[in-house]
């Protein structure tokens, strides 16, 4: 066999096996992407008729009503130096995940035979360190098959897999309602689709060969962390995102229902016109950070949100659908640039870590947020209207989005100038 010969097939072999390694690689990319959707779908069910699960069936106050969608947070935050511990071990990140999916399924099921509102709130507490501990080790197995170069895409394809679970679990909980009308039904349906999720997980799930990556105890992690402060800008976007949707699907879906007289399947229809473009433009929003650069489109997409977010209680029903469209649009650019953003600033071996603290950051924004909004409103319905009231707690939430904006702009062009991000 001459040289050339030998060197052409030597050429052909190494062609596929780079073939097979990239469609393997793009393979368990798309199937981390379909198990978060999955996790997303059950504790999204709760959304559209939170009244109804937990204000009507428990004459609950609205602040009371509010808690509900933050008591999980609670549970999440504190639980987090476990998560950073157990996240961050390679090759046990599997079990992680199947045993906090599994976990979540069995609490889910068991909020529909709590008595009261006491232990309901408990319940939920314990289901929150589930939740978001089975989503910062589905993500950072996701990261771990992201190349360098494609950082954006996959983890754009990961942010479209979890909007889409939160659209499609908004509005099947808003179905369950029109046409079940149990409320234990919900939490039952939301068990098992948890529940699937444990089970995929254990027999499809796989990580990559080490790429670099060790095990870390949790001073190591918040060691690395300490020195990667940049990373907070990340972190803080995360927290007024999640703040803001925090008041969207408690504080607007009340609303909707107060003002507007909408039943849960309504309400769920009009969410899934903020959540249906974000979810599919996450993805080409990833692509397009990319090419663009994390920084313009985290700013500018978070500027026009919060606007858009202040004027939510002074548009009429057929306006909101609309405006409903537009905030999806806008959400979806930050999303992806803050997700692409995260992963810039962290090195290789503590992306586990960074998506933990990512995830805590947007937990913390996303406890404050029905909190913050429920004491708001609360007090401003003592001096005035109702209507008067929302549309107060609507605009100081937009508010503390155009703020962010305002404040990171400065640190996020030196980052670019430095060449810390792209």
């Amino acid at each position: 066999m001459s040289k050339i010969q030998m060197s052409t097939r030597l050429s052909t072999f190494s062609s596929g096996v780079v073939k097979d390694e990239a469609s393997h690689t793009l393979r368990h990319t798309v199937l981390m992407a379909t198990l978060t959707f999955i996790a997303m779908v059950p504790v999204t069910m709760l959304v559209a008729p939170l009244k109804e699960l937990i204000s009507l069936r428990y004459g609950a106050s609205a602040f009371a009503t509010h808690s509900f969608m933050s008591v999980n947070m609670i549970g999440a935050i504190i639980f987090a130096p476990l998560m950073f511990l157990w996240v961050d071990i390679r090759n046990h990140r599997k079990r992680v995940a199947v045993f906090a999916l599994a976990a979540d399924a069995v609490l889910l099921s068991l909020m529909a035979l709590m008595p009261n509102l006491a232990l309901i709130l408990i319940v939920r507490f314990f289901e929150g360190a589930a939740h978001i501990l089975a989503l910062s080790t589905l993500m950072a197995m996701a990261s771990a098959w992201a190349g360098e170069g494609r950082r954006g895409r996959v983890m754009g394809l990961v942010g479209t897999a979890m909007m889409f679970g939160t659209a499609c679990g908004t509005r099947i909980g808003g179905l369950i309602w029109e046409h079940i009308v149990v409320p234990e039904w919900t939490f039952h349906i939301a068990g098992m689709i948890a529940a699937v999720a444990a089970l995929c997980t254990q027999l499809f799930a796989a990580e990559p060969a080490a790429q670099g990556e060790a095990r870390h105890r949790s001073r190591d992690v918040l060691q690395t962390l300490r020195q990667t402060p940049n990373l907070l800008i990340a972190f803080f976007y995360a927290f007024i995102d999640r703040l803001c949707v925090g008041v969207l699907i408690t504080t607007f879906c009340l609303f909707l229902a107060d003002v507007h007289g909408l039943d849960p399947s309504a309400r769920s229809r009009l969410l899934l016109m903020f959540l249906l473009p974000f979810a599919s433009l996450v993805y080409p929003a990833g692509r397009l950070v990319d090419r663009l650069g994390r920084v313009w489109p985290i700013v500018l997409g978070s500027l026009g949100f919060g606007i858009i977010f202040s004027f939510y209680g002074v548009l009429s029903l057929s306006g909101l659908y609309w405006i409903m469209i537009l905030s999806g649009v806008l959400s979806a650019s930050m999303f992806a640039a803050n997700l692409t953003l995260c992963t810039d600033l962290t090195p290789v071996s503590q992306r586990g870590a960074a998506f933990t603290g990512f995830n805590m950051a947007g937990s913390l924004g996303f406890l404050l947020g029905p909190l913050f909004a429920g004491g708001l409103f609360a007090t401003l319905s003592n001096h005035m209207v109702t209507l008067a009231a929302y549309q107060w707690t609507f605009l100081v939430a937009g508010g503390a989005e155009i703020l962010c904006a305002a404040v990171t702009l400065p640190m996020l062009l030196r980052l670019k100038r430095s060449g810390s991000v792209a």
